[in-house]
């Protein structure tokens, strides 16, 4: 992962981390599917970003979320590993079946580019 975009990854997952603790759900879950997108080509990150959406569905008691998460974290190193590169990028939320392309932040999709 390029230095840059590692740390937009990490300002992500620290908006994150803050909106997690003023309880503002809404604003933590966007800012988890841009530190997804982010970190979606690289196994590590790409994990990292699901156990963080799995420990905020986890809080919200949001079973349907819980188990797309659990299946998500256990499967997002091996599937990054094998298919990283060649994936389209996505939010990471459980509610988005795979098949369907999300649009990527144009700021986002502007790190990715360099």
């Amino acid at each position: 992962m390029k230095a840059i975009v590692y740390e937009h990854f990490q300002a992500e997952l620290d908006r994150a981390k803050i909106a997690i603790a003023e309880q503002d759900f809404e604003t933590a879950w966007i800012a988890l599917q841009r530190a997804h997108i982010l970190g979606q080509q690289d196994a590590i990150a790409h994990t990292i970003a699901h156990w963080n959406m799995l420990k905020l569905a986890w809080r919200q008691r949001d079973s349907q979320e819980i188990i797309g998460q659990l299946i998500s974290t256990v499967s997002a190193f091996p599937l990054t590993l094998l298919y990283g590169k060649n994936r389209y990028l996505r939010g990471g939320k459980a509610n988005v079946k795979d098949s369907e392309k999300m649009s990527v932040p144009p700021d986002i999709q502007q790190l990715l580019n360099q």
